[in-house]
């Protein structure tokens, strides 16, 4: 057993995965003489994609509560939170006791919940990280008991514990392949697309955004002659048959160039191939798309928890690297609209977007997490 035992909780989606897994990368070759563990949600592609990195990967019991009006669904939504956080709780003892875990890293999530009481309970130190400029739940209320709390934005500080002296800015951790992709030699081919166009990325996230791939759908015929694109579509999986379909039903289709797929896990070379992202502003969206050099148009999705996707989006938008577009707003016109907007005047607006550096990528942001866990471990010993 090593003498630092790491364990990094986050719940199912790539916003807490892919960050973690950032910090996983660092930590196995800085310090390969520590010891990962992973908890994390039975739902979605964390098992697969953590395993994949040699960590030991365990499950336990817990559920998120409901953010609607409906009273009734609110007190049903309640009750199972607290069914599933109490068997929950007791697995993740039992596994931060087997594990002899020094230090509980909290990436968000529900999935945390259990784990943290557990870590308190067993008086384990537990840090946690924020990727969005407003905090979630579950670390608005855990904040004022962790160690440290890292958030991706500084302005996120205000919104955490009135212990501000726990906070610490370390941006967000990008994997290595993002930050490598624009070394990688360009593929067009692979994903039948040509060198000669402008190349168009569009997604709304794993599980697909409707409003995206219909405003997508109707933009080739809206775009200013001269404007030679190609569109790459990533539809997500449950709009895939539907999308393709349409397409072939499409008089214009012919003519219209545009591949879609209903996912793409090596991302990284799709990112080394696009010249514009159309996408939703989750976290890891905004931080990896900013490290791979892209300019994005972005469509927040309009039901996140305290709107948190806006946030991430204007921070962008400030920085003069993104186009903000509310969804109640969007439609195949405005969307073309603002395209257009960037690439006239030989593309002046976008090579400016494009020559814009942010500082944010610059940061060592799994370095900082990393080495704080092992000061932390250390102090303790």
């Amino acid at each position: 057993m090593s003498d630092r035992n790491i364990l990094i909780t986050g719940g199912g989606t790539g916003g807490h995965l892919y960050p973690a897994m950032a910090v996983i990368e660092y930590i196995q070759k800085e310090h390969p003489e520590a010891c990962i563990t992973f908890i994390g949600s039975r739902r979605g592609t964390g098992k697969k994609l953590i395993s994949e990195m040699g960590i030991e990967f365990y499950t336990v019991k817990a559920r998120g509560l409901e953010t609607g009006d409906n009273i009734f669904k609110k007190a049903a939504g309640y009750l199972m939170f607290f069914l599933n956080i109490i068997p929950g709780f007791f697995r993740a003892l039992a596994i931060l006791k087997k594990k002899k875990v020094d230090i509980v890293l909290g990436m968000g999530g529900y999935i945390c919940a259990p784990v943290l009481l557990a870590a308190m309970v067993r008086k384990t130190g537990f840090v946690l990280h924020e990727q969005n400029y407003i905090p979630g739940r579950l670390n608005r209320l855990f904040s004022g008991k962790a160690r440290h709390v890292f958030t991706s934005f500084k302005d996120t500080k205000r919104f955490l514990s009135k212990k501000a002296d726990n906070v610490i800015y370390s941006g967000n951790p990008v994997r290595e392949t993002i930050k490598r992709s624009r070394k990688l030699v360009p593929d067009y081919g692979k994903w039948g697309l040509s060198r000669e166009r402008f190349t168009i990325t569009a997604f709304g996230g794993s599980q697909g955004a409707l409003k995206i791939n219909e405003s997508i759908l109707d933009l080739q015929k809206r775009i200013s002659p001269g404007n030679d694109i190609q569109i790459l579509l990533i539809s997500g999986t449950r709009f895939y048959e539907t999308i393709r379909s349409r397409l072939k039903k499409m008089e214009e289709y012919n003519n219209f160039h545009i591949k879609v797929y209903p996912y793409i896990n090596e991302i990284d070379k799709v990112y080394r191939i696009t010249d514009l992202i159309i996408a939703r502003a989750g976290a890891n969206t905004v931080f990896e798309t900013a490290a791979a050099g892209i300019p994005s148009i972005l469509i927040p999705y309009p039901f996140a928890i305290d709107d948190h996707q806006s946030y991430n989006a204007r921070y962008l938008e400030q920085k003069g690297i993104s186009v903000l577009i509310e969804e109640k707003d969007l439609n195949p016109d405005l969307l073309a609209g603002e395209i257009n907007k960037l690439l006239k005047d030989d593309r002046k607006i976008y090579n400016r977007m494009k020559n814009t550096p942010l500082a944010v990528t610059s940061i060592n942001s799994a370095g900082i997490i990393s080495e704080k866990l092992m000061e932390d471990i250390f102090e303790d010993k």
